[in-house]
């Protein structure tokens, strides 16, 4: 695993502080920076860079296009407080992003997302989280990947036309009302407690989207089921 320091990158220095601190603690080594031109600078001498979506000299996106044409394998994590729409993440992923991350950002979903990108770099692009879900706008589920089947215990076929939601124990009228707002195109981060079949129930963080899709189509939402770590 590429063994330079993350280089992360935000104006709002308690922000800064607690990230660095919670990477830190992982095991990685972390350069701060505070700007856009600070950071479209240094990141090609990181192993990958934590950047915040608004800078007092210029945006997120702006930064993350000029650093991935000085450095395209360089993996870009983005986080934001503000920006918090489908539009937003796709935005992103345009200008070269490889994740999209909420604030308040859980220190374990930081570290697995930073982990598992270095240790990806020069790969493939692919999902950070494997273990995904499509749904209707009601949570009836269509596909589903092979590794969100097996946290479930349940087989990807018997999965198909089941409705993902049931199987949240807690707070389902708030998840309800969360798929109504990912259909409307915000992003939903939160912890939830799933009831696989037959085994212990597991904490996961659900990250709710809504698909691109064109007029007139139906509202399709992509879940990603990340466990919590222990």
């Amino acid at each position: 695993m590429d063994t330079r320091p993350v280089l992360n990158v935000d104006d709002h220095a308690p922000a800064r502080f607690l990230r660095t601190r919670i990477l830190q603690r992982a095991g990685f080594g972390v350069d701060e920076a505070d700007c856009a031109a600070a950071a479209i600078e240094r990141a090609p001498e990181s192993s990958l860079l934590l950047l915040d979506v608004k800078l007092p000299d210029g945006d997120g996106f702006t930064v993350c296009e000029a650093v991935k044409r000085a450095a395209p394998s360089l993996p870009v994590v983005m986080v934001t407080s503000v920006y918090r729409t489908t539009q937003a993440r796709l935005d992103a992923f345009a200008v070269g992003a490889d994740a999209f991350l909420l604030e308040p950002v859980a220190p374990d979903q930081l570290v697995r997302t930073i982990e598992t990108l270095i240790k990806r770099k020069g790969e493939p692009a692919r999902a950070v989280g494997d273990a995904w879900v499509i749904t209707d706008a009601v949570g009836d589920i269509q596909e589903i990947s092979p590794e969100a089947a097996r946290m479930l215990n349940l087989s990807p076929r018997g999965l198909r036309g089941r409705n993902l939601p049931a199987f949240v124990t807690d707070n389902r009228a708030r998840l309800l009302s969360d798929l109504l707002r990912a259909s409307e195109g915000l992003l939903i981060d939160r912890m939830s407690t799933l009831q696989p079949r037959d085994r212990r129930p597991i904490r996961v963080h659900l990250d709710v989207s809504a698909m691109p899709r064109e007029a007139g189509e139906r509202v399709q939402l992509r879940w990603i089921l990340s466990p919590e770590s222990r």
